[in-house]
Parts: structure tokens; sequence; C-alpha cells
């Protein structure tokens, strides 16, 4: 009887173990050392700062739009203005496209013999969305000009042919009887052009045209109808049409 007598107060042994795992089961209960164990390693992954998470977000934007931009042949956050005033000084660009965000450069192209401004700057954002931003300048006006704005392409071809049309002026080729003609306004005619070479037999006049826009790219080339012509029309180089002097070179063939 004495042995049957301790029997039942050996049983509810395995009811206090269950007892003490409620407190696992029960967040809002007293702690346990395997419960205060397991929650510090949890705690970190839940907890991300708003600013943090908004700033990873703006980072990926930023890449993804830096990388479509360089699938299209474009210059990331970086716009090319034409058609400008020759008096507009870098201050005048920078107050104008800070507009839509902060800036990392301002570069203006020069007549390479005098030094002056063109009319036509680069203009580099720190962010791509700010540079799409910018082209809403394209058509403004400026004095009694309108400005051009639209985003600038990367090709080396476009680079060397650059080279080729503005700072070294190309020797003439045997049978050369064609000009290239830049720095021309974008509402120059065929008809304003004729009037300018007066002098010269123009046999064709052909326009480069934008193929986004249709307009024109500011320059063409000139076929003539003599050696003569051609002659007379290179020596008009730097002579001004519509406020603007006029780059007249020998066509590359």
């Amino acid at each position: 009887m004495a042995a049957e007598d301790q029997t039942p107060s050996t049983k509810p042994r395995p009811d206090k173990a269950k007892k003490r795992k409620k407190p696992k089961r029960d967040k809002w209960g007293q702690p346990i050392a395997a419960t205060a164990a397991e929650e510090p390693s949890v705690e970190p992954e839940q907890e991300h700062p708003a600013g943090e998470v908004e700033a990873a977000v703006q980072v990926e934007k930023a890449e993804e739009e830096v990388a479509a931009a360089a699938a299209e042949g474009y210059e990331p956050g970086k716009v090319v203005a034409s058609g400008l005033p020759y008096t507009t000084t870098e201050a005048d660009i920078r107050k104008l496209f800070e507009f839509y965000g902060p800036l990392q450069s301002v570069q203006l192209s020069r007549f390479p013999d005098s030094g002056n401004f063109r009319g036509l700057a680069f203009i580099c954002f720190e962010s791509e969305e700010d540079a799409i931003k910018s082209l809403e300048l394209d058509g403004f006006k400026i004095g009694s000009r309108y400005m051009r704005v639209e985003r600038c392409r990367v090709t080396a071809t476009s680079n060397k042919k650059r080279k080729a049309e503005f700072q070294t002026d190309p020797k003439k080729s045997e049978g050369c009887l064609s000009a290239y003609v830049g720095n021309l306004s974008w509402n120059v005619t065929e008809k304003d052009l004729r009037g300018f070479f007066r002098s010269s037999k123009i046999a064709s006049v052909r326009f480069a045209i934008d193929k986004r826009t249709g307009g024109s790219r500011g320059f063409c080339h000139i076929d003539f109808q003599d050696d003569e012509s051609l002659e007379k029309a290179v020596g008009m180089n730097q002579s001004e049409l519509q406020g603007r002097p006029v780059k007249v070179a020998y066509s590359v063939q």
C-alpha cells in the first residue's frame, strides 16, 4: 500500500513540464530563457528604418534609369541645348536648368578660332530623371531665339564627325564640288541659303534632318555647279546669317 500511495505523487511531473512550455507559445507572458534567446535574432530583421528603405529604393531606381538611358544610346543625365544666343553665359544656363534639379557640370561649346560661345551647351544632371524633366525647355524662348533641348546621344562616329566639322577644316578632295554649312539657325530655309550664297551657282541643298522631331539639325551640305562657285562659298566662312557666324568648309567625301 505504501508503494501505491507513492505512485500518484510521481505522475504530475509531466504536467508541470507542460505548464513550463506554455510561456513559449505566449509572447505576452513571462519570457523564458529559450524565448529570450530567440527574440533578438528575429527583431533586427524586422526593424528597417523608413529612411534606409526609401534610400535603397531611390538608388535602385536611379540604377535602372541609367541602364535604360545607356541601352537607348543616350548619355545618362546629360542633355544638349542649342540655338542659344551668343551672349548667353554659363551662369544664365545654370540658373535655367537648375530649376529641374542639381547639376554636375555645364560645358559651353566655343568656336575654335575666336573662342566665343557658339550657342551650344552640354548640361549634365545628377540624376537621369531630372535630365528628362528638363526637356520641357525645348522650344523655350531666350531673347529673340528659341532654344532646342534634347538628350545627348553617345556615338563614337558622331564624336569623330563633330571634330572633323568644327575643330579642323578638312582639305579639299579631288573633284569636290560640295560644302558643309554649319551653325545655322533652326529656321533657315533653302531660299535663305541661296540668297546668302547668291554669288555662287548652287545645284542642290541637302539639310540634315532630326529623325525624332523632323526639324533641321542646324547644318546642311550644298552642291555647287562649278569649282569657282565652291571656292566663293568657302571664302564666306564665318560670315553672318540671321545673326550667326556660319561655318563653311569643304565637304568630307
